[in-house]
């Protein structure tokens, strides 16, 4: 598919009950380096839902060099911050998780159609890692190429490429948000500081037309 290497991360996740005194439904917190060094790339996430929840999560890059790093110590260190420590204490962790995460972007999507069959949302590595946000691509892309399933039974066809599927991609607006975000794995690639420096410059000043 003429595709950059993927790439890939670990992502820890947990949900909590916090105080309501703390609770601000819709409130969003993302970070990046800390606890990380800033030639590993990482960050973080906390959402305050619904019911007095908060999810918090952290995301690690698996193409750190140090042996001795462990994501799971990382994510404990990062929840002792001030800032983040301030919503969960007194509050009670509900539930737990961990997944890989495809993360290299457009730039390393592989051909996502092959003879009755289709790769999409995360399978496929449509995340936005940017905003560390991937639900959203999982739902489109599952519409895209259900259509397209849809389109080939209604034609009588069978066991060939669902080529309208990757072809409607491109015409969506989940191409145009990924595209201009295509470059920030290989930015942050860099290290925290000249990456953030670049993504801001690429998407910011430059609209991602870089």
């Amino acid at each position: 598919a003429n595709a950059d290497p993927q790439a890939y991360g670990i992502g820890i996740k947990e949900l909590w009950e916090i105080d309501p005194a703390k609770h601000k439904p819709g409130l969003v917190i993302h970070t990046a380096g800390w606890p990380l060094k800033p030639d590993t790339y990482g960050g973080s996430f906390l959402y305050h839902m619904d019911n007095n929840q908060v999810v918090v999560g952290f995301v690690v890059g698996l193409g750190y060099t140090n042996p001795y790093l462990s994501p799971f110590e990382e994510f404990q260190r990062y929840k002792t911050h001030p800032s983040i420590r301030a919503f969960l204490e007194g509050g009670k962790r509900v539930s737990y998780g961990a997944r890989a995460i495809t993360a290299g972007g457009l730039m390393s999507l592989p051909k996502t159609v092959f003879p009755g069959g289709a790769l999409i949302g995360d399978d496929a590595g449509f995340l936005n890692a940017s905003r560390i946000k991937g639900s959203h691509a999982a739902i489109k892309t599952g519409m895209l190429a259900a259509d397209a399933a849809f389109d080939a039974v209604q034609a009588g066809r069978q066991s060939d490429e669902l080529n309208a599927y990757p072809d409607a991609f491109r015409q969506s607006w989940l191409y145009t948000e990924l595209y201009r975000a295509r470059n920030f794995k290989q930015w942050m690639a860099k290290g925290l500081y000249l990456g953030t420096l670049m993504v801001g410059i690429e998407q910011k000043l430059m609209g991602g037309n870089v």
